[in-house]
Formats: structure tokens, sequence, C-alpha cells
């Protein structure tokens, strides 16, 4: 019998929402120890990938965020099936739980994997040339080389307001290049993508961070035009291409997400 009530303490970790005829692999493993199966809980056209779990389980590991991404993005990637990412570590007390939440927004789940179908994200990084980026903020900002010039060869200690005064015109002058540089970044690759959602910068030196939704279709075509973009840009920041990917930033708000 499988274990699914309350009473038992174990419930179902949602993964992902795909169409009701996906089919999942013996070897597709859940997150926890041991490892459980995946397996699916279906109700009309859609499905739920679950795996059984401990209902006071605690994710939260770099390895269990890895896992439920790689099951994710090799659903949508390997397999070319729309999936809709649930939010992460979300567990329902037992099956029936499961199929009541599809069944109360079957509609929007189906209309929202439909959306999706033949779709994929990828995400696009640009990070600063440290050197080429300091001397552009120093020429546009004539107060920053003041200081850095008063600053040159006195103790880190020294002049401790200074340093922070310079400090606020640097951080001031990136967040503004970041800005234009996103929107540039975005309207380059616009014409090869369905949408876009830019991101928040991971590092100060990032330039600028995106998402993208693309056609399967339109991969090739996509995947060019941001290696054009990362030669065009060579001197003035990296550019760096992550996916396909499962549309981890085009969910809809009903997935849980």
């Amino acid at each position: 019998m499988t274990r699914t009530s309350i009473d038992s303490g174990v419930g179902q970790l949602l993964y992902g929402l795909v169409p009701a005829d996906v089919e999942v692999t013996p070897q597709a493993r859940g997150l926890g120890d041991p490892l459980g199966p995946v397996t699916t809980i279906r109700h009309g056209d859609i499905a739920a990938l679950v795996s059984e779990t401990p209902l006071d389980v605690r994710l939260g590991r770099p390895e269990d965020l890895l896992a439920y991404r790689d099951l994710l993005d090799g659903v949508a990637v390997t397999a070319e099936v729309p999936v809709l990412p649930v939010r992460f570590g979300t567990v329902l007390p037992s099956t029936a739980a499961v199929t009541e939440l599809l069944a109360l927004r079957h509609d929007e789940y189906r209309a929202a994997l439909v959306e999706l179908d033949g779709r994929v994200e990828y995400v696009v990084r640009a990070r600063y040339v440290e050197r080429t980026l300091l001397t552009g903020v120093l020429a546009k900002e004539p107060e920053a080389a003041d200081l850095r010039d008063r600053l040159r060869g006195r103790p880190a200690e020294a002049d401790v307001d200074l340093r922070i005064r310079l400090g606020e015109i640097v951080a001031r002058a990136v967040e503004a290049h970041r800005a234009a540089d996103t929107e540039r970044l975005t309207e380059a690759l616009d014409p090869y993508c369905l949408a876009e959602a830019p991101l928040p910068a991971h590092h100060e030196q990032d330039a600028a961070r995106v998402a993208f939704l693309v056609e399967r279709r339109r991969r090739a075509a996509f995947t060019d035009a941001v290696r054009d973009l990362a030669d065009a840009w060579r001197d003035w920041a990296t550019v760096r291409m992550v996916g396909p990917a499962a549309p981890w930033d085009f969910v809809p708000s009903a997935s849980g997400r």
C-alpha cells in the first residue's frame, strides 16, 4: 500500500506539472534520503510529478535544489515536454490533496502547458571587464577620478570617508551602466525570442542578466545571436549563456512559483 495519508507522516513532494500522457522513466529519482522514485498523479489532461516524502522533510541543501532543477530540465529539454515547475519544497499531505489541486485549477494549468509547449528558457549573463569598466567610470565621473588620485598610495585604513564616497560614486555609475546594458542586451536578442525577463544581478560586476523564452525550432538562431553579441561586447563584458532549461522564469503564478 502506498503511504500517502497524514497519519503515516508521508506526503507527496511536488516537482512540476506536465501533460497527462507523460510517462516517467524508472530511472527518475526524487529528493530525500533514500531517493524515492518519481511518479505521476493524473487528473484530466494534466499530471503532477511527485515522489513520496516525510511530511516533516527539510529541503534546502544545494544538492537538493540541483536535483530538483535537473529533473525538470530533463523533462523540458531531453524529453521535450512542456513543464510548469512548482515552488521548490512544496509538499502536500496526500495523493488526494494533489488531485484536488489539479482539479481546482485544471483548465488554468492546461492552458499554461499548451502555451509553453515547444519552448525552453535560456539565461544570458554579461559581466564587465573590470579594468575597462573602471576606466569608463573614471572618464565620466571627474569626482571619482579626483578621489582615486588623492587616495593613490595611501594606507587602506586612511581617509575612510573619501573611500566611502568613491565607492558610492562607482556603485551608482555601475548601476546606471547595468540598466543601459540590460536594455541593449534585451533589444539585441528580442528578435530571436518570445519573451524576456530581466533578473537580479548575481555579482557587483554583472552588466546584465536576462532570461529568454525561446521556441525550440529557433534555438540555433538564438544561440548564434548570443555568440554575435559576445563577440561585439568582448572588450566591454564577458557574455555567457545557460540553457536550454525548463521555463523557470516564465511560469504563471498559479503553479506556486
